[in-house]
């Protein structure tokens, strides 16, 4: 029995969407149900959330306003082509500044924020609560 490419090619579609969706019959276990796009509002919960700092602001900053405003990255990561990552933590959240270098110092270009669970928060009430608990050492 010879089956035409069409039918294998669709029956190959339907078999890999229910592996990717978990519609094998199960329900996943114990595993939570997470996606990278996820649409649920992030939590924003801070004992200390200080003000919030708008974006606008800051992508007014350089590197020294930064250091000023939000203390010492728990992470930094530089790229080639004079690119920068700085993450910056409170009790609430994760703030990711990325920075490119402009005439000799870096500046602010765009800013992310997520909670504890990776789901996307407001940028300024994140960047607030970072301000009001920075690292300093």
């Amino acid at each position: 029995m010879h089956c035409p490419p069409r039918v294998i090619a669709a029956a190959l579609g339907v078999f890999l969407l229910t592996a990717c969706t978990g519609g094998g019959g199960g329900d996943g276990g114990d595993r939570p149900a997470v996606t990278l796009t996820s649409v649920e509002p992030g939590r924003f919960e801070s004992s200390r959330p200080g003000p919030p700092i708008t974006l606008a602001t800051i992508k007014t900053m350089d590197d020294r306003q930064v250091a000023g405003t939000f203390g010492r990255p728990v992470f930094q990561r530089d790229e080639s082509g004079g690119a920068r990552l700085l993450r910056f933590r409170s009790d609430a959240c994760d703030l990711d500044l990325f920075m490119y270098s402009a005439g000799g110092s870096w500046q602010v270009r765009h800013a992310e924020a997520r909670d504890r669970s990776l789901r996307t928060l407001p940028v300024d009430r994140c960047a607030g609560s970072v301000s009001a608990q920075k690292r300093t050492a």
